[in-house]
């Protein structure tokens, strides 16, 4: 008897994590659905630049940022690569001058 009412206990909780799970996707798919990009975007030396009041702030990824809307900021390669300009640290991707 003791056993069948954990169960039924423990079916209970799943079912409260399973909506609790669905309810949290939602919401990340709203706010991922509300964010808005970056108004002030500059393309410069084949890389992404964004423009705020008086400063230009980057450089970020344009292949991450075309494929995933987001802004990766990118490393400077000449630290680890001579002739590499920027690296980025989530597509590898790299830009040379």
């Amino acid at each position: 008897m003791e056993s069948q009412e954990q169960i039924a206990k423990l079916r209970e909780a799943a079912l409260e994590l399973k909506e609790e799970n669905l309810a949290l996707r939602e919401e990340i798919k709203r706010l991922r659905d509300q964010k808005s990009p970056p108004t002030r975007l500059e393309f410069s030396e084949s890389v992404y630049w964004l423009l705020t009041d008086s400063e230009r702030t980057g450089p970020f990824c344009p292949q991450c940022y075309t494929q995933q809307h987001h802004l990766t900021t990118l490393l400077d390669g000449t630290r680890f690569v001579g002739k590499t300009r920027w690296i980025c640290p989530v597509c590898n991707h790299v830009f040379e001058p």
